[in-house]
């Protein structure tokens, strides 16, 4: 089924797409190149339709078949992208609820959000945990980036359970929202069972403390919203009826509260709704409720306002809340974009005219997103009366001030039988949306799709990502921080990006003609001096020149021959005809179609280029062994690229100067001006001066290979051989591998993975590696970097050759591409396996430096184009993510030196490319401290003092910061700045104990979130002050005790107090006086005692005000005993029980005055703390008879005193 899906999502035919139009050209004039060796001609070349030769002429899409394999866990298949393990590993209790679910195993329910939380549903069990850390900001002007794409951790995150309430209905994870606010320790919690019974928890951490609420019964909720701009939640029922719910705090306790957010009269009521049915189209009854699709956040306005979108199968509501969920407002209900859909569905999928109401169609509005200002629709139909088949599309859409826009309808070529056993397989297709991608997955199968214009192109030939393994599915996904996530219940999370750089970087170019091209082995022409360009006796003698360009002209016949003509035009010298022809052609590529095709916006460059590949593969026409070939080939009769030499290396040579002189031609005509970019993959634009640079380079690649060739034939001879067997040609007649080799040029990067795979099946011949094989390997690396060292060269002297006169975009030549299309994978493998199996086995040292110092250069070139092609499109959205992908390999090369000990090597390379924790972590395991200083001052501009200091410090090595720098008073002082927390140790390594007492102390003062940590900077802190002998520091330490004191109190605090109010017991936070206090005398406080009363009397004495809280205190001991039901004849002996006895008979033990303890009677009966009991006679009874009991128990002691 799977297959099929992907089979009929992308079959779109290439004639009907708009990358896929065809040049209009006589047939008469087709320039295709057949098979002349016997084998399959078309293998990475393939005809080019209406006349041009190849594929530079046919924008279709590229072959997957070229592309490599990224697969990268095992169970999950995927060609071209790569799928990775994502955050924190998976909790134990999570993979045993996910792996042991038994039974209910298809209940099970997970959510991932962006916030870095997920979660799964269980029955009743409800387990939280965090796959991602939230993460701090990097400086925008350092080049090291800290923060790097979250990778699968070695330790599994900490999971909270908490239990769901009771239902009778199964729980689902879309009514579960758990978040976490600025300054809070441990996350909160709201769930909403489908029933409506609402359950809420402050913290995580405790289970047992949460609020419960009913809502709304009767009706199913199913999907919940957090609204943090309304400090509030909203949940919706299946009717789309929204409730709105808020946390409260009252008297220390969380509440809930809810409103149900009332619609307004609407089109949609009464006889408008049964209206709007028979207008949408719905087979079901006019009577029956509309059925919630999805609800959205749409955007939150400066204002305070949240804009909320709910989307059903009747209409799409647009809401606004604002005042704190507390003012509602019906933006406006919208029907006609549905009957839109509708419409759009029967004239795409049925080629049914609308309006027709005579056409039943079930429609399934299956998901439903709004990002960046885009709704995004997914929507299946299915048309009972004509086939039972379901079709699939995405509509994209907009809100406009009176109502949504329909912005774009993307029918995708799916079709999927509908049953009633199928039915459930049908309508689980989801979708999320990313930056440039949307993704459409079932619960097996992920499916990327390109987005241009914010709209989804069904018609790139995506490649599915398959979770094949039979318990495995997808349970949910989300995009985070612009990278797609989705939640397997195999693997966990796992992020999906494209192979490489880009997806469609990994297309085989040599289908568009981007890499597959070269050039001359000196070129360094003035374009502003044209009559310079044809000057040479050497070139003179080229076949080119006997070529007349009326016959070419007039023989071809199409915009090829044109430029041609004008090309043989300016090697005679006659500029008129140039200017004439070249106008003629200009106006030509700019007339519209006789018969109404599109026009063509590339069809200039792909002439271009197409004349380009003539004059890199034309064969040399002098040569008895090519004569059949090229009588079969028609257009052999005008090629310009032909050579009179018997010799490679001399046709090579005249391949070279002629695409010189044609290049020269494009400057001297003004067509170089005009030359734009060209589709290259989906996505993907490439400049046609950029292709011209390729193909100028493989022919300087090809003729350096050629002269090495001598030094080492037969290494190059076998590579040639398996190059050309890949190819599946065979050389005909006389002709050898060799001249079908450097013949066809637009392939010659593939030398590099042959000599790749020589490696590779020298290392599995041999029992163990030897000192042959690494002399082996390192015979191949010369080659291969002989080769790209000319390359490299050319490249370096003519980049203003084959400069851009316009827009810039992505440059990736083939040297860096990946793929069958470039050298970058075949370098990459023989890197890898020079170390492993050559310089790793070697011992001696001229032999393993040598590898050493291949494999640097090597990787440089690796690095450099990687680099290259990351600066292009730094202004782009992809910029992120292949800056992740760039670090991540030169970290990995060069601590792949570091590991091997080449600390030079290394440095070479991490300096050049500017990877600081790698030379911090050269300097430290070389000891050296003199080339840190160095980095110090080299790197000053990118602040590598400060990353060196960090570094050491994520080390846990706090201690070598001061010791290390302690010559960068400069740096150490920036460091002070920016982590004050960590500014006293300095004071103290230098001995200047005031200050660091101070230091310590007004850090001591600042700490809120950890009691500990306080109570160890004020220890500190005394300390240094005692240490600092020469400074009287009496009353700061004065204050400290004072400090100390109160953390004391604290301590003695029950864990089960903290628990109920929501505090973390074990790492306690810094709590305020006031805080303590009312912790002490808390109702929820049942076990405190006459002791706790008094410890909360004493602690008044560190309050600035301390009356009233002096009046709660006592009023909270009154509530604590019943004054009102006594015996009055036994009152004396019912006084010794009450609390407030036990309390002012304990501070009578301490020694204090009774003025000092209790406050004036009239405070109490005036009282509004407690209630009507200062009304009731018995209470001022018993009140005064203790007062007057008090009064003399103190004058009692007061004379045993005296």
């Amino acid at each position: 089924m799977e297959r099929s899906m992907q089979k009929q999502l992308y079959s779109i035919s290439r004639e009907s797409s708009p990358g896929g139009r065809r040049l209009s050209m006589p047939a008469a004039a087709d320039n295709t190149r057949k098979s002349f060796f016997g084998g399959n001609a078309n293998l990475g070349h393939s005809p080019l339709p209406g006349g041009l030769k190849k594929t530079a002429l046919n924008n279709s899409r590229l072959s997957l078949s070229a592309r490599s394999t990224t697969q990268s866990i095992p169970g999950i298949r995927s060609d071209y992208n790569v799928v990775e393990s994502y955050g924190h590993a998976l909790p134990v209790a999570v993979n045993e609820a996910l792996t042991f679910a038994g039974p209910g195993a298809s209940t099970v329910s997970a959510k991932i959000t962006q916030s870095g939380w997920a979660w799964i549903v269980q029955g009743r069990r409800l387990l939280i945990w965090q796959y991602k850390e939230s993460s701090g900001g990097v400086k925008t002007g350092s080049p090291p980036r800290l923060g790097k794409q979250l990778r699968r951790a070695g330790t599994s995150a900490q999971c909270r359970e908490l239990t769901l309430p009771y239902s009778d209905i199964g729980h689902k994870s879309e009514l579960v929202s758990v978040f976490q606010t600025e300054g809070q320790q441990m996350a909160s919690c709201i769930a909403i069972s489908a029933t409506g019974e609402v359950r809420y928890w402050a913290s995580i951490a405790h289970d047992n403390n949460s609020v419960d609420i009913s809502i709304l019964t009767g009706q199913e909720f199913v999907q919940l919203l957090n609204l943090p701009t309304q400090q509030g939640y909203l949940a919706i029922t299946s009717t789309c009826t929204l409730v709105f719910l808020r946390v409260g705090l009252t008297s220390g306790r969380y509440t809930l509260h809810h409103k149900t957010i009332k619609p307004a009269t609407s089109f949609l009521g009464g006889f408008g709704k049964r209206f709007a049915s028979m207008l949408i189209g719905m087979n079901s009854g006019s009577d029956r409720d509309q059925l919630l699709v999805g609800m959205c956040s749409e955007s939150d306005t400066k204002n305070g306002e949240s804009v909320v979108a709910v989307l059903s199968d009747r209409a799409l509501q647009r809401w606004r809340l604002s005042n704190k969920g507390n003012t509602e407002q019906l933006i406006y209900e919208d029907v006609d974009l549905l009957r839109k859909i509708r419409d759009m569905l029967l004239f795409k999928f049925w080629n049914v005219r609308v309006p027709n109401d005579n056409v039943e169609v079930d429609l399934h509005f299956m998901d439903f997103h709004v990002v960046r200002g885009n709704y995004y629709i997914l929507v299946g139909a299915v048309n009972p009366a004509h086939t039972p088949q379901m079709y699939y599309a995405i509509v994209v859409a907009k809100a406009e001030a009176e109502g949504m826009q329909l912005e774009c309808f993307t029918p995708l070529k799916l079709n999927k039988f509908y049953s009633n056993k199928t039915v459930q397989e049908c309508l689980s297709v989801r979708i999320i949306v990313g930056p440039s991608h949307m993704y459409l997955y079932t619960p097996k199968v992920i499916y990327p799709l390109l987005l241009s214009n914010a709209a989804p192109t069904a018609e790139m030939e995506a490649e599915k990502v398959e979770f094949h393994l039979h318990e495995d599915r997808i349970l949910s996904a989300a995009v985070c921080n612009h990278l797609p996530l989705f939640f397997s219940r195999t693997h966990g999370l796992v992020s999906i990006t494209p192979g490489d750089f880009d997806s469609t970087d990994l297309l085989n170019m040599s289908s568009c003609n981007t890499p597959d091209l070269f050039a001359p082995i000196s070129f360094n022409a003035s374009f502003s001096a044209p009559d310079q360009s044809m000057l040479g006796d050497s070139s003179n003698s080229l076949p080119m020149y006997q070529l007349d360009p009326d016959d070419v002209y007039t023989e071809l016949n199409n915009e090829v021959g044109q430029l041609k003509a004008a090309f043989l035009y300016r090697l005679k010298r006659n500029n008129n005809m140039v200017n004439t022809i070249i106008a003629d052609l200009m106006e030509s590529i700019a007339e519209s179609d006789p018969k109404g095709a599109p026009l063509d916006a590339y069809k200039l460059d792909r002439v271009v280029i197409t004349i380009a590949e003539d004059l890199a593969e034309d064969l040399p026409i002098a040569d008895p062994r090519w004569q059949s070939a090229i009588e079969e080939y028609e257009g052999n009769r005008h090629a310009l690229g032909g050579s009179r030499s018997m010799q490679i290396i001399n046709q090579l040579r005249d391949k070279s100067i002629a695409l010189q002189h044609f290049i020269d031609f494009l400057h001297f005509s003004a067509v170089w001006e005009k030359l734009n970019a060209i589709p290259c993959g989906s996505n993907v634009l490439k400049p046609t001066a950029y292709i011209l640079s390729d193909i100028s380079e493989k022919i300087v690649a090809a003729t350096a290979l050629r002269a090495m060739q001598s030094k080492m034939p037969k290494l190059v001879d076998e590579a040639i051989d398996i190059t050309v067997a890949q190819w599946d040609e065979k050389p005909q007649g006389s002709l050898t591998t060799q001249d079908i080799f450097y013949v066809k040029l637009c392939k010659f990067q593939c030398i590099f993975g042959a000599f790749a795979d020589m490696a590779d099946d020298r290392i599995t011949a041999q029992n163990r590696t030897t000192a042959s094989v690494a002399q082996f390997v390192a015979d191949i690396n010369s080659i291969v970097l002989g080769t790209l060292g000319q390359v490299l060269r050319f490249r370096e002297q003519n980049v203003s050759s084959f400069k851009l006169t316009a827009n810039s975009y992505e440059n990736q030549p083939w040297t860096a591409m990946s793929g069958p299309a470039g050298a970058h994978d075949a370098l990459t493998r023989l890197i890898e396996i020079s170390v492993r199996y050559a310089a790793q086995c070697v011992n001696e040292t001229e032999q393993k430096h040598m590898l050493y110092q291949q494999i640097l250069e090597l990787a440089d070139i690796v690095l450099e184009g990687r680099k290259n092609y990351l600066e292009s499109v730094r202004d782009t959205e992809k910029f992120q993510v292949l800056q992740q992908q760039f670090e991540s390999q030169r970290r990995d090369l060069i601590s792949m030196l570091i590991k091997e000990r080449q600390y030079e090597c290394a440095a070479k390379l991490a300096e050049k490319y500017l990877d600081f924790q790698s030379l911090v972590l050269i300097c430290d395991e070389t000891q050296d401290k003199d080339r840190l200083d160095d980095y110090t001052r080299k790197y000053e501009e990118y602040d590598f003092s400060q990353f060196a200091i960090n570094w050491h410090l994520r080390q846990q090595r706090h201690g070598e910061v001061f010791e290390r720098f302690k010559g960068n008073q400069t740096a150490l002082a920036q460091f002070m700045r920016d982590h004050p927390s960590l500014g006293w140790i300095q004071l103290i390594f230098n001995g200047d104990f005031e200050r660091g007492a101070k230091v310590l102390f007004e850090l001591a003062q600042c700490e809120t979130e950890y009691v500990a940590r306080k109570k160890s900077m004020l220890s500190l802190s005394k300390l240094a002050a005692f240490a600092a002998a020469e400074v009287d520091l009496t009353a700061q330490v004065e204050k400290i005790n004072a400090e100390l004191v109160i953390i004391e109190y604290q301590s003695h605090l029950g864990h089960d107090v903290l628990q109920n109010f929501g505090f973390d017991a074990t790492d306690q936070k810094v709590l305020k006086v006031e805080e303590i206090i009312n912790l002490f005398i808390a109702e929820e406080n049942e076990s405190a005692t006459e002791v706790e009363f008094r410890k909360a009397l004493e602690l008044l004495s560190y309050v600035d005000q301390p009356y009233d809280l002096r009046h709660k205190i006592w009023c909270a001991i009154i509530r604590r005993d019943n004054w009102t039901d006594y015996d009055t004849n036994n009152a004396l002996d019912y006084i010794h029980k009450l609390l407030f006895y036990k309390v002012i008979e304990l501070s009578q033990l301490m020694g204090q005055e009774c003025d000092s303890v209790l406050p004036p009677m009239e405070d109490f009966l005036d009282s509004a703390e407690l209630g009507e009991l200062p009304q009731k006679k018995s209470f001022q009874y018993l009140l005064k008879l203790a007062y007057e009991y008090v009064g003399d128990m103190f004058k009692h002691t007061e004379d045993m005193d005296l």
